[in-house]
C-alpha cells in the first residue's frame, strides 16, 4: 500500500508553478490573520522579530481585493440567471438540486456565486458533481433515501493532480482527477483524497499522515464528473487570470505605506528624545533633563520628530494607488472616493469597457452550468440534448449615469419639440421611461402605449 506522503505527492507543473501565488490570492481576498500571517511588512534594519510582529498586529489592512471582487460580484448576480428545465421540468432530483445543489442547504443560485467569487480570487476553480453510491432496489428507494446527483467547488489549492488528453473528435476533455480534502477531527488531522478517471474512483483516507484506507470503484459514468471554471478564457489548462492579478501587490504596497504612516504619527505623538549616555530624563509634563557633568557643552538633549510633510506625502501615495486600482480594474466610475473631473465620453468608454468585462463572467459561468448540466442527465441516463435545458445569465448591466442621461434626454426632447417631429419625440419618451424605471413589465407597457400613440409635439410659442 502506498503512503501518506506517496499519496499527496504533488507534481503536477501547472499546481507547482502557482500555489503560491493561489495563496497569497487567497490571503489579500479574505485578509485578517491570513492577510497578517503572510508577512507580508518589509523589515527594518536591526529590527527584532518582537518588533516586526508588533508591527504587523499594528498596520490595517485596506482590503482592495474584497472591494473588487465584491463589486463584480454585486453586478452580476444583480438579476439572477433565468433557467428553462424543459422535459425534466418536473424531475424531482433536478429540481432538489435547485434548492440545495451542496447537500448543505445551498441553493444553485449561491453555490454559482460562491463559484464566480473564488474564480474572480484563483483564476480557477473546480466544480464537481457526484453521486454516493448506495445501492437501491428501486429508484423510489433512492429517492426516499436522498441519494441524487450533488455538486462540490474545489479551489486549486484542493486540485493537486490533474490531465487532460485529446479526445479522437479533437476535443479536449479530462482524462485525470485528483482533489484532497482536509478535516479536523477528534481522532486528528484527517485528510481524503479522491482520483478520477473515466474507468476508476479510488477514494483514500489519511489519518495523521497515515493510510487507514483505500477504497477502488468502477466509474459508472465513464467520464469525469468535474467542470473546470476559468475566470477569463486562458491558452493553458488549470490556470487563468485573476480578477486581482496586479492589485494584489498594490494592496501590499499601501498596506506598507500604512505601516510607515503608523510609524510617523506615533512618532509625531510621542517625540524621540535624543541624550548622553549619562544624562538623566523624565518623561511627561514638565519632565526634567540632569546632565550628567562629563558631558560636552555642546551635546545638549534635544527631540526627533517626524516630518509632516512626509505623513502628507504618504497620504497622497495612499489616494494615488487607489485610483490605480481602480483604473485597473475597470472601476474609476464606481470605486472613486474623491471629487475629480473626468469627461463624459471617458466616464461612458469606462462604463462599456466594465460592461464587456461583466459579460465576459456571466458567459463563463452560463458554459459552466450547462456542463454541470450535462454531467447531470449522464447520471440520470437522460440525453442532454433531448431536454431542451435553457440558462440565461445577463449580459448587459446597467451601469450608467442615470442623472446625466436624464439631462441629455430632456434637452433632447426640447430640441425635439423645436423641430416638431412626432416620431422622435415618441423615441425620446421610450428611452426616458428606460432610464427612468427599473421594472421591466412597466416599461414595456409604456413601450406599447407609446406605440399605439402618436405624441404631438408642442405649439410653438408666438
Amino acid at each position: 500500500m502506498a503512503t501518506g506522503s506517496d499519496i499527496l505527492k504533488v507534481t503536477n507543473k501547472v499546481y507547482l508553478a502557482n500555489i503560491t501565488k493561489w495563496k497569497q490570492n487567497k490571503a489579500a481576498f479574505q485578509g485578517g490573520d491570513e492577510w497578517k500571517a503572510q508577512k507580508l511588512l518589509y523589515e527594518y534594519r536591526s529590527e527584532s522579530s518582537e518588533d516586526y510582529d508588533t508591527r504587523i498586529k499594528q498596520t490595517p489592512l485596506e482590503n482592495h481585493c474584497e472591494s473588487v471582487i465584491t463589486t463584480y460580484s454585486g453586478f452580476i448576480w444583480r438579476d439572477p440567471p433565468k433557467r428553462h428545465f424543459g422535459k425534466m421540468d418536473k424531475n424531482y432530483n433536478l429540481n432538489k438540486l435547485i434548492v440545495n445543489a451542496d447537500m448543505d442547504g445551498t441553493p444553485l443560485h449561491e453555490f454559482m456565486k460562491t463559484v464566480q467569487i473564488f474564480g474572480g480570487v484563483y483564476g480557477v476553480v473546480w466544480v464537481v458533481m457526484d453521486k454516493p453510491a448506495l445501492e437501491h432496489a428501486t429508484k423510489a428507494d433512492a429517492l426516499a433515501s436522498g441519494v441524487r446527483p450533488y455538486v462540490r467547488m474545489f479551489t486549486p489549492e484542493d486540485v493537486i493532480d490533474f490531465e487532460f488528453t485529446a479526445a479522437p473528435n479533437g476535443a479536449t476533455q479530462l482524462s485525470y482527477l485528483k482533489t484532497k480534502s482536509e478535516n479536523d477531527t477528534r481522532q486528528g488531522s484527517a485528510v481524503t483524497v479522491i482520483e478520477w478517471t473515466a474507468d476508476e474512483i479510488v477514494t483514500t483516507k489519511l489519518l495523521e499522515g497515515t493510510v487507514i484506507s483505500m477504497e477502488p470503484k468502477p466509474n459508472p459514468l465513464g467520464l469525469i464528473p468535474a467542470v473546470l471554471y476559468s475566470n477569463q478564457k486562458s491558452t493553458v489548462r488549470g490556470k487563468a487570470l485573476s480578477d486581482i492579478e496586479d492589485i494584489v501587490g498594490m494592496q501590499v504596497s499601501i498596506y506598507n505605506d500604512y505601516s510607515e504612516l503608523t510609524q510617523m504619527i506615533r512618532g509625531s505623538n510621542h517625540k524621540t528624545l535624543v541624550k548622553n549616555q549619562g544624562d538623566q530624563a523624565t518623561t511627561g509634563a514638565g519632565g526634567v533633563i540632569i546632565m550628567d557633568p562629563d558631558s560636552p557643552s555642546d551635546k545638549k538633549p534635544y527631540l526627533l520628530q517626524a516630518d509632516a510633510e512626509a505623513i502628507v506625502g504618504l497620504l497622497s501615495s495612499i489616494e494615488n494607488k487607489t485610483e490605480a486600482i481602480n483604473r485597473m480594474a475597470h472601476l474609476t466610475p464606481v470605486r472613486t472616493y474623491r471629487a475629480q473631473v473626468t469627461s463624459g465620453v471617458a466616464m461612458e468608454t469606462e462604463f462599456q469597457i466594465l460592461n464587456t468585462l461583466l459579460a465576459g463572467k456571466s458567459a463563463q459561468l452560463q458554459l459552466c452550468e450547462y456542463q454541470l448540466f450535462k454531467i447531470f442527465c449522464a447520471w440520470e441516463g437522460v440525453d442532454a440534448e433531448a431536454v431542451g435545458y435553457e440558462v440565461t445569465y445577463p449580459l448587459r448591466f446597467e451601469l450608467r449615469d442615470r442623472k446625466a442621461d436624464l439631462e441629455f434626454l430632456a434637452a433632447a426632447r426640447d430640441v425635439a419639440e423645436k423641430i416638431k417631429s412626432a416620431t422622435l419625440i415618441k423615441a425620446l419618451n421610450k428611452e426616458l421611461a428606460r432610464v427612468s424605471l427599473s421594472d421591466d413589465t412597466m416599461i414595456e407597457k409604456i413601450d406599447r402605449e407609446l406605440g399605439r400613440k402618436v405624441v404631438a409635439p408642442a405649439a410653438a410659442v408666438a
